[in-house]
């Protein structure tokens, strides 16, 4: 009905102006019929724009406007199908706020538009299984820990894929634990798209966590089966931001006694190359305390390590970076916040009898809301 009356409409007006509203309208009304159809549908997001500098080898963007991905839009839904029963699905992609185009990739190509979360699933009393992209079992264990934003979070408190696809995710909750599994097709665990490909195989991984009286613990335990080829590094060559682990595991805890939290992470991953003995580790600590100064105003102050070692025998190559960060962050509203960061960064590689050093600073300033 709504379609034949605007192709009515559309036929009546001579207007081009009127026509384009008029198809407009008729789009519009298209998603009302959608999201009608299901129970709840949610459009979700955020929009953060700030400045941002580093001064150093391995990132030297120089002062700029960067959105750099922290500008995000998504919907999700969920429709009963009764005897505590639902259907659900997610989407989520990421954008620079600054320029409003897709975020880009360090090679330049464009991230997918749903690159964040991409499911369907089912969820009940026994939990909740999807299906698709999203994140994996060492982001579930340890990114509730972490603090800070952009410069402070170069660098991941792990080393496996953030998210999957190609994927069957598992998460249950019950009182203070939660916990789940995932496990992906050929290709999916190590951030391709085209599952079932050629001398990959199946990645998974397994968390667990319990939060009691301020107390969290988590662990987690992921395969990538990715596979990482020796770098030559040199003063402009990292490892410790490039390192594609093969499996690796984690654990992190925290303590919050009101209004301070502390929390320490630690995570080791191991390398594999196909048809080698070559092998290659990194461990990767943090720790952080922030504290509620105001019921309005957070701080805080973060440590993080990195050591990069391999058994390569013509020339042992080792590499070790440290970050210490200091961070604030001021709200507005609810939804409405400001935040800044600022952080020192220093790497050291050793290869063979060789040594290479490279240090500089950081600094972010943004505006975020969230919707």
């Amino acid at each position: 009905m709504v379609k034949l009356v605007v192709w009515q409409m559309f036929n009546l007006s001579g207007d081009k102006q009127m026509k384009k509203s008029l198809v407009a309208l008729a789009v519009l009304g298209s998603f009302a019929g959608a999201a009608s159809a299901a129970n709840s549908v949610t459009l979700y997001g955020r929009v953060d724009v700030g400045y941002q500098k580093f001064s150093h080898e391995f990132d030297n963007d120089g002062f700029n406007q960067s959105g750099n991905g922290e500008t995000r839009l998504g919907i999700k839904g969920e429709e009963d199908l009764g005897n505590g029963l639902a259907a659900t699905f997610q989407l989520e992609g990421r954008f620079d706020g600054d320029t409003g185009s897709k975020t880009e990739k360090d090679d330049g190509s464009q991230l997918a538009f749903f690159d964040r979360e991409s499911t369907v699933g089912l969820k009940g009393s026994f939990g909740h299984v999807r299906f698709g992209r999203s994140v994996a079992a060492m982001d579930k264990a340890l990114d509730r820990y972490v603090v800070g934003e952009r410069v402070a979070t170069l660098w991941d408190p792990y080393a496996s894929s953030t998210r999957h696809s190609n994927t069957m995710f598992y998460d249950f909750a019950s009182g203070g634990f939660d916990g789940g599994f995932h496990v992906s097709t050929k290709g999916g665990a190590v951030g391709d798209t085209t599952e079932g490909k050629d001398g990959e195989k199946i990645g998974y991984g397994v968390f667990a966590g319990y939060t009691v009286a301020g107390f969290t613990v988590s662990a987690a335990y992921q395969a990538d089966k990715a596979q990482f080829a020796r770098p030559n590094l040199t003063q402009n060559i990292s490892a410790i931001g490039e390192f594609a682990a093969d499996k690796e595991w984690g654990v992190g805890m925290s303590y919050q006694y009101n209004p301070v939290k502390f929390s320490v992470t630690y995570a080791e991953a191991k390398s594999r190359q196909q048809n080698s003995s070559y092998k290659a580790k990194l461990k990767t600590w943090t720790t952080a305390l922030s504290a509620d100064v105001t019921a309005n105003d957070n701080v805080y102050v973060k440590y993080m390590e990195k050591r990069f070692s391999d058994n390569y025998s013509a020339s042992l190559q080792k590499e070790k970076g440290r970050y210490f960060g200091l961070g604030y962050s001021h709200a507005l509203s609810k939804r409405t916040s400001v935040y800044a960061d600022v952080g020192r960064y220093d790497v050291k590689q050793t290869v063979g009898r060789a040594t290479y050093k490279n240090d500089g600073t950081a600094f972010d300033i943004a505006l975020r809301h969230n919707f």
